[in-house]
C-alpha cells in the first residue's frame, strides 16, 4: 500500500517554491481560496442578516464587481420583498434556536425578474464561546434541472394531452371520450342517475372530399366540431370518435339536453348554410341512445345504441 506523503517531503516542497504545510494549514488562506472558487453560493452573515463575506459565484449572482460590494448588505437589496422577508423571519428563528435550516429546493425571486431555484443549507456562526454571532449559507443552484423537469413534464403532458385529442379538430379523440365518459357513467349508475350520449354524422363528407378536395372536407370537420362546442356547456364532453363521426355527453339532465341540443344545432346549421358563398352545405344527422339506472350499461354499448339511432335518422333523410 503506497504511503501518503510525509510532513517533511511537504516542507520539502515548500522550500522548492510550492505551497508549504504552514500555508495549507493557514485558516484566513483555505477560507479565502474556498471563497473564490466554490461554484456555490456560500455566504456569512451578522445577527441581523447582513452580508459579511459572500463568495465569487454568489458576488456574480447579485451583480457586484466584487465580493467585498456586498458587505453591510441583506436579502431586500436583492431580492423582492415577500422573498427576503421570508428569508428574514428563518433566519431569527435559526440564530434563536441554534437549529440548523435545510432547504431541499427553494424558490427565488429577484428584484430584476429572475427566478432561481436552490437547496439552501444555513447554520448558526457560533464564536469560541458557543455565542450566536451570525449565520453561515451555502446555496446550490438547481435551476438548470428544475427547468430541465418541467420542460419534461410539460412535454409529457402535451403527449398524455395528443394521445386523447384528436389533430384536426381539438376535441377529445374516441380514447379521450372513453377515458373521461366512462367514469361519468359508473357514476350515474351509482346515483341512480339515467344517461344520454348523442351521436352525430357528418353527411356527405365523401362527395366534399371527392369533389371539393380533402383540404375542404377537412374544414367542414373543423366547422362541425366548431358548431358542437358552441350548442353545449364547457362541462359537457365533445369528441370526433371517427372519421365523420362525433359524440357530445351531457353530464346534467341528459334527456333534457340532448333535446336542447339537437334543437340548438339545427338552428346554428340553417344560419351557418345560409352564409354566402358557402361551397358546401353542412349536415348532420343525428342520434340519441339512452341508459337507465334499472338497465346499466358500458359506454360503448351506448354509443353503439346512438350511432343505431342516427343511422335510422340518415335513412329517413334518403
Amino acid at each position: 500500500m503506497t504511503e501518503g506523503p510525509t510532513l517533511s517531503a511537504v516542507h520539502a516542497l515548500g522550500d522548492e517554491g510550492e505551497v508549504g504545510l504552514d500555508e495549507l494549514l493557514d485558516e484566513r488562506y483555505l477560507l479565502d481560496t474556498f471563497l473564490e472558487h466554490s461554484p456555490d453560493a456560500v455566504y456569512f452573515k451578522d445577527t441581523e442578516s447582513r452580508f459579511l463575506r459572500v463568495s465569487s459565484a454568489l458576488a456574480r449572482e447579485l451583480g457586484l464587481s466584487d465580493a467585498i460590494e456586498a458587505i453591510g448588505k441583506c436579502d431586500f437589496d436583492f431580492f423582492t420583498e415577500a422573498h427576503a422577508y421570508k428569508a428574514l423571519v428563518d433566519e431569527r428563528e435559526l440564530m434563536r434556536t441554534g437549529t440548523p435550516l435545510v432547504s431541499i429546493e427553494e424558490h427565488e425571486t429577484w428584484l430584476d425578474g429572475r427566478e432561481r431555484w436552490v437547496s439552501t443549507t444555513k447554520v448558526p456562526l457560533v464564536d469560541r464561546q458557543g455565542r450566536v454571532i451570525g449565520l453561515f449559507g451555502i446555496s446550490r443552484d438547481l435551476t438548470e434541472r428544475k427547468l430541465a423537469e418541467r420542460a419534461l413534464a410539460e412535454q409529457a403532458e402535451e403527449l398524455a394531452r395528443l394521445s386523447l385529442h384528436d389533430d384536426l379538430t381539438g376535441l377529445l379523440n374516441r380514447r379521450g371520450f372513453l377515458t373521461l365518459a366512462e367514469p361519468e357513467l359508473e357514476r350515474a349508475h351509482r346515483n341512480g342517475l339515467g344517461t344520454s350520449v348523442l351521436f352525430i354524422d357528418l353527411d356527405g363528407l365523401k362527395e366534399i372530399n371527392d369533389v371539393l378536395g380533402h383540404r375542404q372536407g377537412d374544414r367542414a370537420l373543423v366547422e362541425t366540431a366548431g358548431v358542437l362546442k358552441s350548442m353545449v356547456r364547457k362541462s359537457d364532453l365533445v369528441a370526433r370518435i371517427g372519421g365523420d363521426e362525433f359524440c357530445v355527453l351531457p353530464l346534467a339532465q341528459p334527456s333534457e339536453a340532448t333535446a336542447a341540443i339537437v334543437a340548438r344545432l339545427e338552428h346554428e346549421l340553417d344560419v351557418l348554410n345560409a352564409r354566402p358563398d358557402r361551397l358546401y352545405h353542412l349536415s348532420l344527422s343525428t342520434g340519441c341512445g339512452s341508459s337507465f339506472a334499472g338497465d346499466p350499461c358500458s359506454m360503448e354499448e351506448l354509443i353503439d345504441l346512438a350511432d343505431q339511432a342516427m343511422y335510422r335518422a340518415k335513412v329517413g333523410k334518403r
